[in-house]
């Protein structure tokens, strides 16, 4: 049975995090996909870039200085599970990726807006209970480079392999890509990123070269109550300049109520 191992401690998130998200700010750690994805990403090669895809569930919070291990194990050829344990051996993030299109390729819906609008002072209030389904939210224009690329991974991240310094062949690093639903959300409206991310899935289908500039589009696809809560889902594309189509991004929370209005 072929495994890798990445053992790591959570750090703490970047100010940011916290003051648009209050799950953050109480203590909880973004530690969810981002740390244990690169154990896979190791497992089955850079190629993951290119042509890759991952799906994850996060199972329980993560808190700052908590030791993690994360564990891939390959279960075909280019394809393997991934799990991240905490030090009381509790999984946190349960998932697994592989190469190529995602066997649930087919179920992504994507926006047919692609064209960027700019950024308005006071987006729109969204409470919990009225997230659209089947609109597309506002598609928003983004520049990346490879300084921006590079601190995303050795700073926030404290993730300092060589795949993610500048230089040929420079990689972004995959936890760069599922969050780029909060971003795109909160280009879109208010409030409705605040909330528990609970699931996530991603589709890479061709190399993201630095320094890259693209839209990113999305739409709710999702919007449900569960035991009093709401749940919202919401996929999306990046394009290049070109409109060519790099990558999927999808993910589902639990929304919390407004805490700034």
């Amino acid at each position: 049975m072929e495994q890798v191992v990445v053992e790591m401690v959570a750090l703490d998130d970047d100010p940011e995090v916290k003051v648009n998200n209050p799950i953050h700010g109480a203590g909880a750690q973004a530690a969810g996909y981002e740390r244990p994805i690169p154990a896979a990403v190791a497992l089955l090669g850079d190629g993951w870039f290119d042509r890759g895809w991952a799906e994850f569930a996060l199972r329980r919070p993560v808190f700052v200085g908590d030791r993690l291990r994360s564990t891939a194990t390959r279960t075909e050829p280019g394809a393997c599970t991934f799990v991240q344990e905490n030090e009381e051996g509790k999984a946190t993030v349960e998932g697994r990726a592989g190469l190529g299109l995602a066997p649930w390729h087919g179920e992504w819906q994507l926006p047919g807006r692609r064209e960027p609008v700019p950024a308005v002072d006071q987006p729109p209030l969204v409470l919990p209970e009225d997230v659209p389904v089947d609109e597309d939210l506002p598609p928003m224009a983004f520049e990346l480079d490879a300084a921006e690329a590079e601190t995303w991974a050795t700073v926030r991240l404290g993730d300092a392999h060589p795949r993610y310094r500048p230089g040929p062949g420079q990689r972004v690093h995959p936890s760069w890509l599922p969050i780029q639903y909060v971003t795109l959300v909160r280009h879109s409206c208010r409030q409705p990123d605040v909330g528990i991310h609970v699931s996530g899935r991603v589709q890479h289908l061709r190399p993201l070269r630095l320094p890259f500039e693209g839209v990113l589009a999305g739409r709710w696809v999702m919007h449900e109550q569960r035991k009093e809560r709401w749940w919202a889902g919401a996929h999306g594309v990046v394009v290049d300049r070109s409109g060519e189509e790099v990558a999927y991004f999808g993910q589902e929370a639990i929304l919390l109520p407004p805490f700034d209005v």
